[in-house]
């Protein structure tokens, strides 16, 4: 077998952990599958005919004797096994790989030499030889995973770069920060000069992530940076249902270069300063909740660059510790002004009975019985995103966090800006929530919004942002709002 053949850039790479808990883990999915196979028959597909009623009839159908009410000691008391299922219960079991609409698993996996192996596959330079790296490699090329086709070279990008959905690079002066990364395959379903941004151009310097939620944490992309990329995740005391402890994980994969950030530590990378702050939002509930001591552990970051201060705020909202636009007031006590802000608009305005039919059906749990008839908001929504940066004096907003392109829509994030696709408008609303509620407080704000379609740039120096400029992702195909990058200026 030739030692030139790296890993396909439109394969993807996922792990399937083997989960005995009694009751699932945030790892492996199990939990969301029995909340939502227990409350199944009492979901409804027309979310108009909910009310705070009905809402907490169907919840309490789906907590009687046998269903969910197992799960707990007492009323309002999870069983500990629930609330931090057993660590060393869950393991990663097998590789899997999605090639050409296939997909094909690997059981027998040294997985404290994955992270090495793989990386040797994604870049030969820096090939593994371990006998199980070659047994690695022996299986991808038998699955027709491997090509001798040359890697995409590194791209040059300073400035800001949206790659898509809460997937940023920060760059300056050559030093790259990727933050999040949830990257695609290339596939023929792409648009005809239009594909994601792959791993090899994008080659950060070190990787960020903000919380262990699936679309934020994603080892099918981190994988393909190799073991020693510097990979900076949220501190977990203690791994539990509603947090993995990232940094537990990875290792566990072989990766050597993973640190734990807590709330308030910095980092310096290059000329790059990053803080750690807390996410604030996106709990099971907007203020109380069962367990408060348990969290989605996550990680807002406050950046700092010779030209210019970003704040990346993922799936912030509100939460019983406070709400993100409160937080933005203290960032600017802090740090100074900050210039650009990328933050969500999602709003995640639901009843608790809906919990089942996304991916965190499990937050149903958490919700205490004087919740369940109530309507809840744990993301900030277009109004709070432009609050928010009023008070932390942004001067730009780039909103991200809400799918951006046909790779990211078809896997149910964000809307379809093609008009090809429906979604809920109080889950993924489109643009124009956003625009509208710009334009409707222009007079009291100086923030101006910037939209950036993946694999697009933006350069910030002192009081100017230059306009958008192309990536190697192509050129955006679709329609979207008219102007969208004057809605606040002037």
């Amino acid at each position: 077998m030739s030692a030139h053949l790296r890993l396909r850039d439109d394969v993807r790479l996922g792990v399937i952990y083997d989960d005995r808990t009694p009751f699932g883990s945030a790892l492996s999915g199990l939990c969301d599958r029995l909340v939502h196979h227990t409350c199944k028959p009492v979901l409804v597909d027309d979310i108009a005919s909910l009310g705070p009623s009905s809402s907490r009839a169907r919840v309490a159908a789906c907590f009687g004797d046998g269903a969910l009410g197992s799960l707990y000691e007492r009323p309002g008391h999870l069983r500990e096994e629930c609330r931090h299922p057993d660590a060393d219960a869950v393991m990663p079991a097998r590789l899997v790989a999605d090639i050409d609409g296939r997909r094909v698993q690997l059981g027998d996996v040294c997985w404290s030499e994955l992270a090495p192996s793989i990386g040797g596959l994604v870049d030969p330079r820096r090939a593994a030889h371990s006998s199980a790296a070659r047994r690695l490699r022996q299986w991808l090329a038998d699955a027709g995973a491997l090509t001798d086709a040359r890697q995409h070279a590194r791209v040059a990008a300073d400035g800001i770069t949206f790659v898509g959905h809460a997937t940023v690079a920060i760059e300056h002066a050559g030093v790259r920060l990727l933050f999040d990364p949830f990257l695609m395959a290339p596939s023929s379903d792409d648009p005809r000069g239009y594909r994601p941004l792959l791993a090899s151009e994008l080659a950060p310097d070190a990787v960020f992530i903000t919380h262990s939620h699936p679309d934020h944490y994603d080892l099918g992309s981190l994988l393909r940076f190799g073991a020693d990329m510097p990979i900076y995740v949220p501190s977990v005391e203690r791994e539990s249902l509603l947090a993995i402890d990232m940094r537990t994980r990875l290792e566990q994969l072989g990766f050597r270069a993973v640190r734990a950030l807590s709330w308030g530590q910095k980092v310096q990378i290059g000329r790059h300063r990053v803080f750690a702050e807390p996410l604030l939002g996106e709990q099971p509930t907007d203020d109380e909740v069962l367990h408060p001591e348990l969290r989605n552990v996550g990680n807002t970051y406050v950046v700092e660059t010779p030209r210019c201060r970003v704040a990346l705020l993922a799936d912030a909202g509100r939460d019983a510790l406070g709400t993100s636009v409160a937080q933005a007031t203290e960032w600017r006590r802090r740090f100074g002004a900050i210039d650009v802000v990328l933050g969500g608009y999602r709003a995640w305005r639901l009843w608790p009975i809906q919990y089942p039919m996304t991916s965190v059906a499990r937050y149903l749990l958490f919700v205490p019985p004087s919740r369940w008839g109530s309507s809840m908001q744990i993301m900030n929504d277009a109004d709070d995103l432009l609050e928010l940066a009023a008070r932390c004096g942004a001067r730009w907003i780039i909103p991200y966090a809400n799918g951006g392109a046909p790779w990211y829509w078809r896997r149910g994030l964000g809307p379809a800006a093609d008009g090809s696709g429906a979604s809920l408008a109080a889950f993924d609303p489109d643009l124009s929530a956003l625009t509208d509620a710009c334009g409707a407080r222009r007079s009291d704000t100086r923030a101006q919004l910037l939209i950036l379609r993946p694999g697009e740039r933006v350069v910030i120096d002192g009081q100017s942002a230059s306009e958008p400029i192309a990536g190697a992702g192509g050129h955006w195909p679709y329609r979207r709002a008219p102007e969208v990058n004057e809605v606040c200026r002037g």
